[in-house]
């Protein structure tokens, strides 16, 4: 008799009838590889009754509102037969069926594995929280995580976003701080996302040494701070005191010199926003602190009122005392050292309040304008002018024109303030007379024109406001980084575990002994050697059917990455029409024709070489004839870690205070663990072409140990061989069966040794159940192969090794171009390998080994090795043989136009002006070559008195005015000649 037992969060439920589960248990679909189905799954009814109805509140009941009960969310489930679990999982309910008052609950029960994918539902990889990795972004930062292993759950590889392409420097290449980007292994986001749903793992491979090689690199265009860091830089505060009284005023005192005022600190006692708490309100000092240096805007405004004491005495004209001055001064920006003093001070901005032509009787004060809206003399930017010993305030002073004229602001845009650095807002103020008299006039005076000074004088401040804002800008150095800024956008968590699933052929199952820990292993690990005999279970009295592996609905198996439109990803699809790295398994089988596609979310990330270093980095970039390499954005990567590789030319590694280190390793990483030996690919298949190539006497060794081959080779061949079957038939299975299930061992019956794939529709009542089953046809464990590779064509274990490649077209319209660093608009051009920096408009043009910074705009002109800073506008074959050389219309100009002999000489059409000293001896400067330029002007000066200077024709069979030699045989002598393609012409001479 089967005993059915219900348990619903914890509480165990009466059933009034068997549950009839019939439950499917599945590891794989067969015909999909890639597909991952929940290890089992089932829809129930259950009837109502007391504990039911009770445990989901009586939902029924249309006027019943729920308390605890919510079905949204899981609930636990706990299905036993005969005292053994057959279903541990969770519960939904989906609808409720009310027929004339009897009361059914129909809802799904689901496996563990399927409920940890749905789980994590529509959760995107950036609601995860990375902040424990928040690090400061400093050049001892990034070298310290040059670990291998990784000692850090990020790290900072060398990738090139063009940042550092095709650099021209002649002794080391530079990578700043801000070139190197964090990438965060795929094991800390596998840890997030399993902790995020309160899982766990047990897997040898997900914590094996491979595993954690494992990186996302950074993918976005800019490296910008994130929303919390924002905030954490942005301050407001208003109520401007002075700092260490309170007082929100001063008295300033009458000054007639040019410069004097007095100072105060200001503070805005009142803090409006400060989430980052950079801004001390009792003192004033907003502090840099660690990790928050950047860019900032400043904004403050103080509004200012002024009161004018008269002078106590009448005067001497009687009536009253008039106002003839300001108090004025500036509010300034002040950038202090960590230490406190004076760094610089940032900017200010000048202002000046009076009420100027007010009278008062003596001793009486006058105050200004509370909220004044006309612009006029009274609020002005005020300016001191005069001369000694008497200075006021300017006539020529600018009105303020704010909608409230006492209100004075200054904003200051893109501050860069350095970690420790403190800023203040200083108010500086003084009285200053307003009027252009004699010497020891005051800044009063009666009816009579008699002058005379008065006081105190009062300056009030109002109201007033300290803000600042960060710009979303690329994160600076010195900046806290949080890492939350660098995850990938717009990735699903479950697409993010499900392409390492695909990638790696993971296969998932629950723990028996924790329902919450999944136990993760590629499929060949997956399998074990254990046995269960089921050859007395099996139902004889029902057919088996086998069906050949043949019957499989597709005739490819695709595996791949997702295409990117990089310039290499595209550049490597426009040339062989597939995305790099990708695989194909094809059966032979002449009755389908259908393709299964198995594609991950990461795109490839090809690595490229240059010729002039034997570095290989992965390279993210755009590229365009018109803008040349530029940063783009990309979709997500994943590349191995591969520690610090030699590399027979140095670089160097810099700050922003110019403190660098050298080296002779980089932090590698890319899609091989090694550029020239690699040993695990994770490349699906090994690629057409690699962009680099065995420069510097590299060997390169080639292995075909590549995702498809390690992960899906064996899979495929057993399940694709002529003697794989797949097996239906029919066995009694008890409850201890199925509790005691297991996919990854063997099953024996009909003397034969097979893997089960499928359960279905298991039912304790009826318990004779279908089961499906792969007959094993054992292969050979998969044995990575390698080879030397000289760029040609060859094989490795029935893999092609990629060519050697630059990774453009290396011929177009016959202009010979070999990297991204060089560009040529014409035809039958030649650029040489290692050349740097060549812009090409023309035809014909030749620019030979180790030259940089080359531009040219002509024809047939050559430019000879080793050569650098040459430019050649509007001009034609010329042969250039000198660096720092520039010919405009045909014409040398600049450095190199002039040269100063002093023996016997080769005229060379790189230099235009001759200067001839020949006070040691008589010496001759002679032509050679017949391929002389049309046009081509020079000119010989003598330079002293003493013997003579020879210009000399007849060596190129050529006359200078119908004469084979010119003679220069006093001081200062000059001639200029021009050859006409045919002969040499004076031009000038004296």
């Amino acid at each position: 008799m089967v005993k059915e037992e219900l348990y619903i969060n914890g509480e165990s439920v009466e059933l009034l009838g068997s549950l009839n589960p019939n439950l499917t248990f599945n590891i794989a679909d067969i015909a999909k590889p890639d597909t991952r189905k929940a290890d089992h799954s089932k829809t129930i009814e259950l009837p109502a009754s007391k504990k039911i109805n009770k445990i989901f509140e009586h939902i029924f009941d249309l006027n019943t509102d729920l308390q605890s009960f919510n079905p949204n969310l899981k609930t636990d489930v706990v299905y036993l037969v005969n005292g053994e679990i057959q279903i541990d999982g969770y519960l939904q309910l989906k609808s409720i069926k009310n027929k004339d008052g009897e009361i059914i609950y129909n809802c799904i029960i689901i496996g563990r594995i399927g409920n940890f994918i749905a789980e994590l539902q529509n959760n995107e990889l950036t609601d995860l929280d990375l902040s424990s990795l928040d690090h400061t972004y400093t050049k001892a930062n990034q070298s310290a995580t040059w670990n291998y292993p990784l000692t850090t759950d990020y790290v900072y590889p060398m990738i090139n976003y063009n940042v550092n392409y095709g650099t021209l420097s002649d002794i080391t290449e530079l990578w700043r701080v801000t070139d190197l980007y964090p990438a965060v292994k795929a094991k800390k986001y596998i840890d997030a996302i399993f902790s995020s749903v309160d899982y766990s793992y047990t897997s040898t491979f997900l914590t094996s040494d491979f595993f954690n090689t494992l990186i996302i690199p950074f993918s976005a265009k800019e490296f910008n701070l994130d929303e919390t860091a924002i905030n954490n830089r942005i301050i407001e505060a208003n109520t401007p005191v002075i700092a260490g009284t309170n007082n929100d005023y001063v008295n300033p005192v009458l000054y007639t010199d040019e410069y004097s005022l007095d100072s105060n600190f200001l503070t805005f006692s009142n803090e409006v926003r400060d989430a980052g708490n950079i801004y001390d309100n009792s003192t004033g000092v907003l502090e840099v602190q660690a990790g928050k240096a950047g860019f900032y805007n400043l904004s403050t405004m103080v509004k200012i009122q002024g009161e004018f004491t008269a002078p106590s005495s009448a005067p001497a004209g009687g009536g009253d005392w008039e106002l003839s001055a300001y108090v004025h001064g500036n509010i300034q920006f002040r950038l202090l050292n960590p230490n406190g003093s004076l760094k610089f001070n940032i900017d200010s901005v000048p202002f000046g309040v009076t009420k100027e032509g007010a009278t008062v009787a003596a001793g009486g004060t006058i105050i200004t304008d509370l909220n004044p809206t006309t612009p006029g003399d009274n609020h002005i930017y005020a300016l001191v002018r005069g001369y000694d010993p008497t200075y006021w305030i300017w006539n020529g002073s600018i009105h303020n024109t704010n909608s409230i004229c006492n209100e004075f602001r200054l904003n200051v845009n893109d501050v860069y303030l350095s970690e420790g650095e403190k800023l203040k807002v200083v108010l500086n103020y003084a009285v200053r007379r307003n009027n252009e008299n004699l010497t020891n006039q005051g800044e009063w005076f009666d009816s009579a024109g008699n002058y005379t000074s008065g006081g105190p004088y009062k300056l009030n401040m109002l109201t007033g406001y300290l803000k600042t804002e960060c710009v979303n800008r690329e994160i600076t150095e010195g900046s806290n980084i949080p890492i939350n800024s660098t995850i990938p956008r717009k990735i699903k968590q479950k697409d993010f575990i499900m392409s390492l699933v695909k990638m790696f052929n993971l296969y998932m199952q629950p723990d028996p002994n924790n329902e919450r820990n999944l136990i993760i292993e590629p499929r060949d690990d997956f399998y074990s050697n254990d046995i269960v005999d089921w050859s007395n279970k099996l139902d004889i009295s029902k057919d088996i059917e086998s069906k050949p592996m043949g019957a499989l609905n597709f005739k490819e198996y695709l595996y791949t990455y997702k295409q990117d439109k990089d310039y290499y990803n595209k550049q490597y699809f426009d040339t062989w029409e597939e995305i790099y790295g990708q695989d194909d398994f094809t059966l032979v089988n002449q009755f389908v024709n259908g393709q299964h596609k198995t594609e991950v979310i990461f795109s490839p990330t090809p690595s490229v070489g240059q010729y002039w270093y034997d570095r290989v980095l992965p390279t993210i970039i755009k590229f365009d004839d018109n803008n040349g390499v530029q940063k783009t954005e990309s979709n997500i990567r994943i590349l191995q870690w591969g520690g610090m590789k030699a590399t027979g030319q140095q670089w160097s590694h810099i700050d922003g205070a110019g403190n660098s280190t050298n080296y002779s390793t980089y932090p590698y990483s890319g899609m091989y663990d090694d550029p020239y030996s690699p040993t695990t690919l994770l490349d699906f298949g090994l690629s057409n072409e690699v962009y680099y190539s065995n420069v510097f006497d590299k060997v390169i060794t080639f292995s075909n140990n590549t995702l498809f081959n390690k992960y899906y080779s064996k899979f495929l061949q057993e399940i694709t061989d002529n003697n794989s079957k797949i097996v239906s038939a029919y066995f009694y299975l008890s409850p201890s069966d199925i509790k005691q299930l297991s996919f990854s061992k063997q099953y024996y019956f009909e003397n034969q040794y097979f893997r089960l794939n499928k359960i279905e529709n298991y039912n304790p009542s009826n318990p004779i159940t279908k089961c499906e089953f792969l007959k094993i046809k054992l292969t050979d464990v998969f044995v990575p192969t390698t080879g030397v590779s000289h760029g040609g064509p060859k094989d490795i274990g029935g893999n092609s090794i990629p060519r050697f490649s630059i990774g453009q077209s290396s011929l177009r319209n016959g202009n010979v171009v070999n990297n991204l660093n060089q560009k040529a608009i014409g035809s039958n051009n030649y650029i040489s390998s290692n050349a740097r920096g060549v812009n090409i408009i023309g035809d014909s043009n030749k620019i030979f080994s180790n030259t940089k910074n080359i531009q040219i705009s002509g024809n047939n002109n050559t430019v000879e090795s080793g050569l650098e800073n040459v430019q050649l506008i509007n001009t034609s074959n010329q042969t250039v043989t000198n660096s720092d050389t520039t010919y405009v219309n045909g014409t040398i100009t600049g450095p190199g136009a002039s040269q100063t002999i002093t023996a016997n000489t080769v005229a060379s059409e790189n230099v235009q002006i001759y200067f001839c000293d020949s006070s040691a001896a008589s010496f001759y400067v002679e032509f050679r070559g017949t391929n002389l330029v049309t046009g081509k002007t020079f000119t010989f000066k003598k330079v002293n008195s003493a013997n003579q200077v020879t210009i000399d024709a007849t060596y190129s069979n050529h006359t200078i005015d119908g004469q084979g030699t010119y003679v220069l045989n006093s001081h200062y002598k000059y001639v200029t000649i021009q050859f006409d393609g045919q002969n040499f012409l004076i031009t000038s001479n004296n």
